[in-house]
Order: C-alpha cells, then sequence, then structure tokens
C-alpha cells in the first residue's frame, strides 16, 4: 500500500510492516503504524519536529491526546495534507495517496 510505503521510507530505522488510516467512533482520523506504533510515532517526532507546528497549523491541539501517539484530524484530507507537509512529498506521490485514500 502507498501509505505503508511512505512511512516506512519517512522513518527508515523503524520497521513497518502496515499503516492504515483509522476513523475512530468519535469522527478523528489517526494512522495506526503496525507493529509498534509508538516507538514509530515517537520517532516521527524525533526525526521532523516541526511535525507538531504544522499539525496545530491543521487544528490539532494535541498530539493524538497522547494515546494514540500519533495526531488525530477532523478529516482525511487534513491528515494526508498534514502529512504531505510534514515529509515534503512530490505532487506524484501526494496525488497516489489521495487515490489510495479516496479523499
Amino acid at each position: 500500500m502507498a501509505l505503508t510505503r511512505v512511512l516506512a521510507r519517512a522513518v527508515p530505522d523503524v520497521r513497518v510492516e502496515s499503516a492504515v488510516l483509522i476513523r475512530a467512533t468519535v469522527g478523528y482520523y489517526w494512522i495506526q503504524v503496525e507493529p509498534d506504533h509508538y516507538e514509530y510515532w515517537e520517532r516521527f517526532r524525533k526525526k521532523y519536529p516541526h511535525c507538531a507546528q504544522l499539525a496545530r497549523a491543521c487544528g490539532v491541539e494535541a498530539w493524538g491526546l497522547m494515546y494514540r501517539g500519533c495526531p488525530e484530524f477532523r478529516s482525511k484530507e487534513d491528515l494526508l495534507g498534514w502529512l504531505v507537509d510534514t515529509l515534503d512529498l512530490t505532487q506524484g506521490e501526494k496525488s497516489l495517496l489521495k487515490i489510495w485514500c479516496k479523499c
């Protein structure tokens, strides 16, 4: 899957077997990374320290409320936009993620 590959490349020192876009019952979207979700997001934050500032600019007040380990967004579009901006993805990668996630 495109999302799995993008996240694996973003933090190559953490194994990523899968990355799934999740919609919580309360309406927030986040990304579940397996096999070690919390380790992945901890390393992500260290590698991309500007990611929290970008998340706040998208309206995220708490980083995943610290219990999911990753930021939670009100829409898939906001989440993917944040990921694209944080990782400085190309237009082609952005388009691929949008298609895959059907945004």
